[in-house]
């Protein structure tokens, strides 16, 4: 009796019409993991090309220039300059230099996690971290060219600085470097100089960020209305040997300044980096730019290294004969100051000084500048166009 009540009970436990499950089968769960393995690669794969397309989409629209100038560079690009800005420009030390530290830190670890997941055969570790680092890319990419890529493709600055675009001959270059080469004669006994033959900053580093944040100003709405705080740079001497003398950072609005170099050519390279931060990106109108703020401002600092800088860019365009003429003709004081720029930069060449120039020529003409570095050079002609410009000034206050 026992027994069949036990029986009894034991059947009516049991689920009417229940199925039993199969038995466990060799490599079911293998497939099983493998199936949601290819699910996930699948998620992750529709991410990937999510954040491609939308990056190329961007890229797309700032390589119109209408839409680069109207909807970029003096919308959405100069909204969020604007805002970045404001919330860097309070700090007093460069978060360009924070950040290059971290990246080259975390570059490293990086490089060994993945040795290390190799070594070990750790599939799954390697390919999530080459997710993360593609779509970490893509994100780069995209702020990138929300940020600053579409000013590549806007409208010229020699309009706004009442520059010409017509190209010169090579008597209006001799013209001009006889100009410049006068002009900065003038000027160059006027000051005052340590005992090097270098001349004395008669401005403090704020000072002078806050003069050409003023002369930028004057420009009208080509460049953004915001002012940009200018800020040294406390790893110089490194950055020197990377042949770095300022660099531009979007991601921050930041534009940071290499306070290594010859004192002459500080206000230059201040202005610009700042253009850079005021909506120009092309080199080499970034440097007409700088050229026309510093040697149009009534200030004798930034003048005299704007026609520092001027005058070598045109003697170096000048045919060797006229190069030798006219630099004979500079003032003894001008020709030292030479002299010890370029024993100053001589000091930093080297093979990482020529491994930065690679990539950043490689940098320049993937954002469509063909000269790549080469562009920074290419202002004869402007600088040619700003002699007429200042001649044409001084012959019209003069009558």
């Amino acid at each position: 009796m026992r027994g069949a009540n036990a029986v009894k009970r034991a059947a009516r436990k049991k689920t009417p019409g229940k199925i039993r499950e199969k038995p466990y089968e060799a490599g079911a769960g293998y497939d099983r993991s493998m199936n949601c393995l290819y699910a996930k690669r699948m998620t992750r794969l529709q991410k990937v090309s999510i954040a491609a397309l939308i990056t190329g989409v961007i890229y797309g629209l700032g390589s119109i220039p209408a839409v680069a100038e109207y909807v970029f560079a003096r919308g959405l690009t100069r909204a969020c300059g604007c805002i970045l800005n404001f919330i860097t420009m309070w700090l007093p030390f460069s978060l360009y230099e924070i950040a290059a530290i971290a990246l080259s830190i975390g570059g490293f670890g990086l490089l060994l996690a993945i040795i290390v997941w190799i070594c070990r055969r750790n599939r799954k570790g390697l390919r999530t971290c080459l997710y993360r680092l593609t779509m970490a890319a893509l994100c780069v990419l995209t702020a990138f060219g929300v940020l600053y890529a579409p000013l590549y493709e806007r409208q010229s600055v020699y309009a706004a600085l009442g520059l010409s675009d017509a190209k010169v001959t090579q008597e209006q270059v001799v013209a001009a470097a006889e100009y410049y080469v006068e002009q900065l004669n003038a000027l160059a006994p006027r000051m005052e100089r340590d005992g090097a033959g270098n001349i004395r900053a008669e401005l403090s580093f704020s000072q002078t960020s806050r003069i050409l944040n003023e002369e930028l100003g004057k420009y009208g709405d080509y460049f953004n209305f915001y002012g940009v705080r200018a800020k040294p740079v406390a790893l110089s001497v490194p950055m020197s040997y990377l042949g770095i003398t300022g660099i531009y950072f979007p991601f921050f609005a930041e534009a940071s300044v290499n306070t290594n170099i010859p004192p002459y050519t500080l206000p230059v390279t201040m202005a610009h980096e700042m253009a850079h931060a005021k909506g120009v990106s092309r080199e080499n109108e970034a440097n007409v730019t700088a050229y026309a703020v510093c040697i149009r401002s009534e200030h004798p600092y930034l003048r005299y290294s704007g026609l520092m800088s001027a005058t070598a860019t045109l003697l170096n365009a000048l045919p060797q004969e006229e190069y030798e003429r006219l630099y004979a003709d500079l003032d003894e004081q001008v020709r030292q100051e030479y002299r010890n720029a370029g024993e100053h930069y001589k000091r930093y060449e080297g093979l990482i000084d020529r491994i930065s120039s690679f990539f950043n020529d490689l940098f320049l003409k993937a954002n469509g500048v063909q000269a790549g570095t080469g562009s920074y050079g290419q202002t004869t002609g402007s600088l040619v166009a700003l002699y007429q410009s200042l001649t044409a000034e001084e012959n019209g206050a003069a009558s």
